[in-house]
């Protein structure tokens, strides 16, 4: 029998094992290089380096995936492994953004790739130099790449000497020179891929719809799909919105035509926008232009969305101009759709025989659905020092209408049309209301005063709130027609029957 005295060496041998134990199993761990996930050994460091390393050119898909099978926020999360995320940031915001879109939108899925003015490692996740295979004709003496110099020059944290420049100026500078490189190396790390969705570090994924409306789709088929928009009378897509291209079209763009990137990095000096360049780069390459996919993939956000007859039925598969918070926000309340999706799929496939059919798959979110649980729940009659976005339509004071900018001029409406309560409009927040409730139909859901002008909006969107002016009285002031916008709900009824998916060419 051990008496008390023996036994302490026992137990300090006993500890000491267990201590040398634990603590070697944690050496395998290489912290500062590599995520650690505990549960999954795809993710660690015995993982094929095509996952996490920059593979060689025309290398394929890595074999493994991401993603935990043992992380429940992924539980119910659609297959996205024929689509490629690439992502484009910037050094000066990445660590500001990144992050949480790793904590949600990135999570689940098996593969995706982050490109940016600068090589970094955040978290384990390579974060690869989109810039690297600029012509150095086009960086000598250009100004645009200051804030590219300065980040290599740097040797502590890039905070500290982003002060001693302008990195949202800089930034925006240097950022026209990435989007064709970008697709150039994603295509090249990573062929073969059906889908290449190209976002911004603020723009957010509804992976469900989105995979949902590319079932429906052919990716042999030469297609570029966005938000489109117009400069010097082209259409291309708005990268904030994010787009599509089809793996017929990447195949034929950067996949046919190595180094197309270098032929636009002279130009890009003299042009404005990178997405721009994208558009014009793929059109001169393969004659593919953009199909216009508005208000699916859309460049608002829940707060700023016009919900009304051109935002109501529409599924949505991109917003922008998204916040680490209200990314986090959102994903939340898509997570609690998926779980309670998969606990009913669950209880029902318990409870039926092989006789029955299946459960109906969820519909996608809409417009509709964002609204009921984002904005109907904040809805006032009026709120001060807040800009609700109404605009278009102005009500200036006649006196002073040289004072007001030219766009606000140019959607006055003409004198000859206004009633008696358009005419005072101007003149107060309680005016500008009458006006609206005088106009009839769907011609004004939400109003919008400041000091000399009303604005009236045909949708509804809750906006955001605005500082006031020191000395100002009166500030900026919304209202919404509140009984309106309900009996317009109210008429539409059951009307959104199935997805009201954009009209997809080829």
């Amino acid at each position: 029998m051990l008496t008390r005295k023996s036994s302490v060496p026992l137990a300090v041998t006993a500890i000491t094992i267990l201590v040398i134990f634990y603590t070697a199993r944690i050496g395998a761990w290489h912290g500062l290089d590599e995520a650690y996930y505990p549960h999954d050994p795809q993710r660690s460091h015995h993982a094929p380096q095509g996952a996490f390393e920059e593979a060689p050119l025309g290398s394929p898909p890595p074999p493994t995936s991401r993603v935990s099978a043992h992380d429940p926020a992924c539980e119910g999360f659609p297959d996205t492994s024929n689509v490629l995320l690439v992502m484009k940031t910037g050094a000066s915001e990445a660590f500001a953004r990144v992050p949480t879109h790793l904590m949600t939108t990135l999570r689940c899925l098996p593969d995706f790739l982050i490109f940016s003015d600068m090589e970094q490692n955040m978290a384990g996740h390579q974060i690869y130099d989109s810039l690297s295979t600029v012509l150095p004709e086009a960086q000598d003496g250009n100004a645009d790449f200051d804030l590219y110099r300065r980040q290599k020059w740097c040797v502590v944290n890039q905070d500290s000497c982003n002060k001693l420049g302008n990195p949202a100026d800089e930034g925006w500078a240097l950022d026209k020179y990435k989007n064709i490189h970008i697709a150039e190396k994603a295509h090249a790390m990573r062929p073969g891929y059906d889908w290449y969705l190209f976002i911004d570090a603020d723009t957010y994924v509804l992976w469900p719809n989105l995979v949902q409306w590319l079932g429906t789709l052919d990716p042999t088929k030469p297609l570029y799909l966005g938000s489109a928009t117009v400069i010097n009378n082209f259409n291309f897509a708005h990268g904030g919105s994010g787009y599509i291209v089809s793996k017929a079209a990447m195949d034929e763009f950067v996949g046919k035509h190595t180094g197309v990137g270098n032929e636009y990095d002279v130009r890009a000096k003299n042009e404005c926008c990178g997405d721009y360049l994208f558009a014009l780069a793929l059109k001169a390459k393969t004659e593919v232009t953009v199909q216009q996919m508005w208000p699916t993939i859309n460049g608002e956000k829940p707060s700023t969305l016009p919900f009304g007859p051109s935002h109501w039925c529409h599924p949505i598969v991109t917003m922008h101009h998204m916040n680490a918070e209200e990314l986090n926000t959102f994903w939340n309340f898509e997570r609690r759709l998926l779980l309670l999706e998969s606990s009913a799929s669950a209880s029902h496939q318990q409870s039926t025989t092989t006789r029955n059919p299946p459960p109906p798959s969820r519909p996608p979110l809409r417009m509709k659905d964002i609204y009921a649980t984002h904005i109907a729940p904040y809805l006032n009659a009026s709120r001060d020092d807040w800009d609700n976005l109404a605009d278009n339509r102005f009500y200036l004071d006649p006196a002073r209408n040289e004072t007001f900018a030219e766009w606000k001029r140019n959607r006055n409406k003409p004198a000859a049309s206004l009633n008696e309560h358009e005419r005072v409009a101007h003149a107060s927040f309680e005016h500008c209301r009458a006006a609206c409730q005088s106009l009839g139909g769907e011609e004004c859901f939400r109003f919008r005063y400041e000091d000399g002008a009303c604005s009236i909006g045909d949708s509804f969107a809750l906006g955001a709130p605005v500082r006031r002016a020191e000395g100002d009285a009166v500030g900026v002031k919304s209202g919404w027609m509140v009984e309106r916008i309900q009996a317009w709900i109210q008429r539409q009824g059951a009307s959104c029957k199935g997805a009201k998916w954009p009209q997809v060419k080829g």
